[in-house]
């Protein structure tokens, strides 16, 4: 046994010669471990699998590229013809204008952002919405609740559209009033 470790820690040692690599670098691209050759000096014995493990990567290290090297033949990705409607820029598959989503993903606003930027209290919404006078919120889980952006968003306009006498100029009041005055 006192022979396997001699060659292993040599061919280890010779391995970090050649290339210049430190024994923390060594652990963590050989096995993930950076302590490794610490360990091993220290008495921790390898299993035969952790050490083949070690002998693999200093046989498949390429020194000129600082261990990267070209995969397998059997391992290289091969790129797939371009499907339809679609076409390869740089080896990435990038949507034609004419294919992009136009629609926006839905967004949820919570009770707490509502009454915040309407300047009401969170049961003054409900309240609302028992009377039928704002949207209904969605259930999210079985305590929580939201409601769609958009719909909110919508009934801001209604409401300032109903206010202002069905779609005039939704300038605020203070400014109008100032251009009266000059």
């Amino acid at each position: 046994m006192e022979t396997l470790e001699r060659y292993f820690n040599a061919r280890v040692a010779a391995f970090l010669d050649r290339t210049g690599m430190s024994p923390t670098t060594f652990g963590m691209r050989a096995v993930g471990d950076p302590n490794l050759l610490r360990e091993i000096a220290a008495g921790r014995s390898l299993s035969l699998q952790l050490a083949d493990r070690v002998l693999a990567f200093t046989d498949g290290y390429d020194v000129d590229s600082d261990g990267a090297r070209a995969p397998p033949h059997h391992l290289r990705r091969r790129w797939p013809k371009a499907a339809a409607g679609r076409t390869r820029r740089s080896g990435a598959m990038v949507d034609r204008p004419s294919e992009k989503r136009t629609d926006e993903p839905i967004r949820f606003i919570r009770a707490s952002e509502i009454a915040a930027r309407l300047g009401v209290a969170r049961p003054t919404i409900y309240g609302w919405v028992e009377a039928g006078r704002f949207p209904p919120p969605i259930h999210l889980g079985p305590r929580v609740v939201g409601w769609i952006r958009s719909e909110f968003d919508a009934w801001i306009h209604n409401r300032i559209a109903e206010t202002r006498g069905g779609g005039e100029s939704v300038v605020p009041m203070t400014l109008q009033g100032k251009e009266d005055r000059r």
